[in-house]
């Protein structure tokens, strides 16, 4: 069963062009070693330096055990994370997770040693086992960089399984971890470091780019839980891809979808078909969020899950 989205697909495609108009000379999808940054008393981030394909890597430091937020893409990009774990943390207890199964996100999970714990939910398990193979063949076709990076993956199968939410005591500090409904994927997981109030948002909030709609997304969820992670007042979002910011860019996420789902409802009880909503929907977000740095190609299945859901 293939689960990849449109947008998804289109992302994948516009990546792989850019890959090969600069005959690979552009930076390969590598954490950067050195460029961890502090940004609260207990947390660490890698950016993504907007690179194609490479996320934006979290570790989070308590007393007793740490906690890394996305592996990059395969064991080569887990082994640079690991020495910039070394270099903050001492601790005994290793743990990490995916915000959701695409492979820069978790196909790094086999260069972490054994003793690591991976967290998962179960859907997000379950995507892996159906569709973990499949999407790391498609990576791995984009270039000879991107296949020599998967080449050694071994899908690593979760260690501690939850279903809706679980609490990760790291020693002094707690990291909540939630997997609330099926919008980027079924399986999308965000984590929540309360005493920092430090949010890792995955794809499911971006900073001024748009939104990618998997085929199962339900636009009503994602504006629900968009509620529910404003609520959290967090002091830092930390998005898959692509520059931090401030519980701002929950509002300007939620926002945005609720205009999108009340225009599309509009024109759907006009009587305008899919693809004349499309167009004018697309159009009409195009034009008032034009400063917005990514994402446009994903707009046409965000108006498709709306279509479908509205009344």
């Amino acid at each position: 069963m293939r689960i990849a989205s449109v947008s998804f697909v289109l992302l994948l495609t516009t990546v792989s062009m850019a890959s090969a108009q600069r005959g690979f000379q552009g930076p390969p999808p590598m954490v950067k070693e050195g460029a961890t940054l502090k940004v609260s008393d207990h947390v660490y981030v890698i950016p993504d330096g907007d690179v194609p394909i490479v996320p934006n890597v979290g570790i989070i430091v308590g007393s007793r055990g740490t906690l890394v937020v996305d592996t990059g893409l395969g064991p080569k990009n887990a082994q640079v994370i690991l020495r910039e774990v070394a270099k903050v943390s001492r601790n005994g207890e290793l743990y990490f997770v995916a915000t959701h199964f695409h492979p820069e996100h978790a196909g790094g999970g086999s260069g972490f040693p054994a003793s690591a714990k991976f967290i998962v939910a179960r859907v997000q398990q379950q995507e892996l086992d159906e569709q973990g193979a499949e999407m790391n063949k498609l990576f791995a076709g984009f270039s000879p960089v991107t296949a020599d990076l998967l080449k050694d993956v071994q899908m690593r199968h979760g260690d501690i399984m939850f279903e809706r939410e679980y609490m990760l005591d790291l020693g002094g500090l707690r990291a909540r971890i939630t997997a609330p409904g099926s919008m980027h994927t079924r399986g999308d997981t965000i984590i929540f470091v309360e005493g920092d109030r430090v949010l890792f948002a995955g794809d499911v909030v971006m900073n001024r780019r748009f939104l990618a709609f998997g085929p199962t997304a339900s636009p009503k969820t994602w504006i629900e839980v968009l509620k529910d992670l404003a609520a959290l007042k967090p002091a830092l979002v930390v998005p898959s891809h692509g520059s931090n910011g401030d519980a701002m860019i929950i509002d300007q996420q939620q926002t945005l979808l609720e205009a999108m789902v009340k225009r599309v409802g509009e024109l759907k009880a006009q009587g305008k078909s899919l693809d004349e909503t499309q167009k004018t929907v697309t159009g009409e977000i195009q034009a008032r969020y034009a400063d917005w740095t990514g994402g446009q190609q994903g707009i046409p299945a965000a108006i498709r899950a709306m279509y479908a859901e509205a009344r």
